[in-house]
């Protein structure tokens, strides 16, 4: 084979055709149905059966949905260092439609417009985001938990953790959800109550750890998935809006 033959296939060894397509991570999308089925399932328990969220309800376990789906949400997010806009028009679009109705039966901004304004502190921050691991700290002082029915620290806690776990590992990501357990029950135990996180808020970010190990699960083992759920992660935010018009409409029959 002479020498100029040997380097065109070099050449075409190497060339940007022959680097196999990412594949999505059907864990994960699993994972991403499964916040939103657990989110579905708690909205019918609030609206049909005006379930209270406490222990003794089927609300607290779907608490989980809460923490699940921001871990996720942030560990995409925060992936590059470039902006997703396409993403970001998506969550403004989807928070406007879905809080022009909720914001007017209910008063309240719901969890779309938190996500909508951490995107827009990740587009603004990039990396530096993470450092809102702590934000739950900021509580107290958040003036959002007036008007939001889950409050910026909260849900930018969440996200920082998904970040975290997709820039530094599982490890550490879940280190961090643990920490931030802890410190909400030892202020427990030092004051009493949940005084620097109110309640429901609080039950987000004790599942906080069960989100974490989930996502590292999920990266760990991505070939594994549930057709169903799958289905729902891949387009979670169209199925989240089309169940919150469904259920606030046969709600008002």
């Amino acid at each position: 084979m002479s020498r100029r033959k040997k380097k065109l296939d070099r050449k075409k060894n190497l060339s940007p055709t022959k680097i196999p397509p990412a594949t999505r991570n059907a864990a994960l999308d699993t994972l991403r149905g499964l916040a939103i089925l657990l989110m579905i399932v708690d909205h019918v328990a609030w609206l049909y059966f005006d379930q209270p969220i406490q222990p003794t309800s089927i609300r607290f376990v779907t608490r989980l949905s809460m923490p699940l789906f921001c871990v996720l949400t942030g560990y995409f997010a925060l992936r590059s260092s470039d902006t997703n806009w396409a993403r970001l028009g998506q969550v403004l679009l989807a928070a406007i439609v879905v809080n022009f109705a909720y914001f007017t039966l209910y008063g309240r901004l719901e969890i779309l417009a938190s996500l909508l304004v951490c995107y827009l502190l990740i587009a603004a921050c990039k990396a530096w985001f993470m450092v809102a691991a702590l934000a739950f700290l900021l509580f107290p002082w958040d003036v959002s938990a007036a008007v939001f029915d889950y409050p910026i620290s909260a849900v930018a806690t969440c996200m920082a953790v998904g970040g975290i776990q997709r820039k530094w590992g599982w490890q550490i990501g879940l280190s961090m959800a643990v920490l931030i357990s802890l410190s909400l029950l030892a202020l427990r135990g030092w004051q009493g109550d949940f005084r620097i996180v109110s309640q429901p808020t609080v039950y987000v970010l004790i599942f906080l750890p069960l989100a974490s190990g989930l996502l590292a699960v999920g990266t760990l083992r991505p070939a594994w998935s549930l057709r169903g759920l799958a289905w729902i992660g891949r387009y979670p935010l169209s199925v989240y809006v089309g169940q919150y018009f469904v259920l606030l409409a046969a709600n008002r029959i």
